[in-house]
């Protein structure tokens, strides 16, 4: 994909289950969040996208996956786990600079 992806992209997806291609995991894009550019020329504002997953013994590791959007589009994106302390779900990020 030629398109530099930008948050809003992102923002109508919110909610929407994702389906990691090659694996067994499926969440919902739970949140976006939009940051400030760093420096004025920068092409993009960074973002973030958390997924959330209910917490279980196992974690999908980090890595690019194939990322289908339920009634959407997919995109190849860089996803990890991130420390998560609430007992009852697991939170997954993919960061945008």
């Amino acid at each position: 994909m030629d398109e530099l992806l930008e948050h809003h992209h992102f923002q109508p997806l919110v909610g929407k289950t994702v389906q990691f291609k090659g694996t067994s995991y499926a969440m919902p894009l739970s949140k976006v969040i939009v940051g400030e550019k760093f420096i004025a020329s920068a092409k993009r504002e960074p973002f973030i996208l958390i997924f959330r997953a209910p917490k279980t013994g196992e974690y999908m590791p980090e890595g690019f996956y194939e990322c289908a959007f339920e009634d959407g589009p997919t995109y190849q994106i860089y996803v990890a786990p991130t420390h998560t302390p609430e007992p009852e779900w697991q939170d997954y990020q993919a960061i945008f600079n």
